[in-house]
């Protein structure tokens, strides 16, 4: 009996101890199981973080490659895209000009070689065609943007060309506005917004004068102060993406085709890197990085310069393509140098004075490149493509 009362309680505390054990047991996180826990969390994790990878591959934008196809030179711009079509997103034509009564001028004569054939292609390549109106007469956009039913008929005018085309938006490079129909273009855009947002959806582009503070400079006024006769906060509410004409430095600084600098150091920058950077830096200040596009050029300046007192006088010459800015070069036995602004330039003396050249090539279109992805802005547009870039541009793209 003594035995059986023995085994009993022996039996009972074998019990006890092993229902202890599995209460600690159970709440004890083991070495592994403590793993596995951390593999599903992170599994939960991971997941969470994959989905939102995905959707950020579906739904970022890619950067943006445009460039402009001037009508001057259709054939010859059209040429030069054969087989490169797949390197840009998007094409702009100099399709329109406004008279002065605010009625759209068909110069593209998009009914004729080359267009149709551009069309049906860059349909095929997925590519966007926008037509570009260009504007650049000061007194009668006065006359149209100072008149609110005038601006609301030519809104109208820019709606029914998208409708009879069948394009899906616009660019508007209205240059050279007085400073004083600064509030009056805002109100422009604005009625022209609120038309194009109805259905079909039509996006507006704006193209635009560079500017790297609040205020112009004293004395600048009028037309001269066009760089501030856009409203770049309206902008950035009114349209869809804006791009900035960083080029033509020294005329969007001096507004002069004859000016004078102190500087003993020849320079007459078209574009470079530091004054470009400084002009994204002001712009994102008020319009969002998706929506800016910097405007890049292909081409050059040719100065004739004049030592004075302090400094040097330059007079503007003429515009150069980068064919013939290099011809020029060779032909006078100049080599042309990388400037510290990042484009190539050249002196030559001849019977009549001093001269100075400065070109953009593809290393200077990849400098741009290279700041507008470290901005994170939208893209870059090209002006121009003529058929006369440096060959060596397509190379820089396709590398992009």
């Amino acid at each position: 009996m003594r035995k059986n009362k023995l085994k009993i309680i022996f039996f009972c505390a074998s019990l006890a101890l092993m229902a202890g054990g599995f209460f600690w047991l159970a709440q004890w996180e083991k070495p592994w199981q403590k793993v596995e826990n951390k593999s599903v969390e992170n599994k939960v994790v991971n997941a969470e973080k994959e989905k939102v990878e995905i959707v950020a591959e579906k739904t970022a934008p890619a950067f943006l490659v445009a460039g402009w196809i001037p009508y001057w030179a259709k054939s010859a711009g059209v040429a030069s895209l054969q087989g490169k079509l797949n390197l840009f997103s998007q094409l702009n034509l100099f399709a329109f000009s406004v008279d002065a009564r605010g009625e759209l001028v068909d110069t593209l004569k998009l009914d004729l070689a080359p267009w149709p054939q551009l069309l049906l292609d860059a349909q095929k390549e997925k590519i966007k065609i926008i037509p570009t109106i260009l504007w650049g007469d000061s007194v009668a956009m006065h006359q149209i943007f100072a008149d609110a039913g005038l601006r609301e008929k030519h809104a109208d005018k820019v709606v029914k060309m998208l409708t009879q085309y069948n394009f899906t938006g616009v660019d508007l490079d209205y240059e050279g506005k007085d400073i004083a129909d600064r509030d009056n273009f805002s109100l422009f855009l604005q009625t022209l917004h609120e038309k194009l947002k109805a259905a079909p959806a039509k996006t507006l582009s704006c193209t635009i004068e560079a500017r790297t503070q609040d205020e112009p400079p004293v004395g600048f006024t009028g037309v001269r102060a066009m760089s501030w006769a856009n409203d770049f906060a309206a902008l950035n509410n009114f349209c869809d993406s804006i791009t900035l004409m960083a080029y033509d430095q020294v005329f969007q600084i001096q507004r002069a085709k004859v000016f004078e600098d102190r500087s003993l150091t020849l320079s007459a920058p078209n574009a470079e890197n530091a004054w470009v950077e400084k002009n994204i830096e002001y712009a994102l200040r008020f319009i969002a990085p998706e929506k800016l596009i910097l405007g890049v050029s292909t081409y050059g300046w040719e100065f004739r310069v004049e030592k004075i007192a302090e400094g040097y006088r330059y007079s503007r010459v003429r515009s150069l393509s980068y064919p013939t800015a290099i011809e020029l070069a060779n032909s006078v036995g100049a080599v042309p140098a990388r400037t510290t602004g990042g484009e190539l330039a050249f002196t030559y003396q001849a019977t009549d004075g001093q001269y100075l050249v400065t070109v953009d090539d593809a290393q200077a279109v990849s400098d741009k490149i290279a700041l507008a992805k470290k901005f994170k802005i939208k893209g870059i547009s090209l002006f121009k493509l003529d058929g006369l870039t440096d060959p060596k541009l397509f190379e820089v793209l396709a590398g992009k």
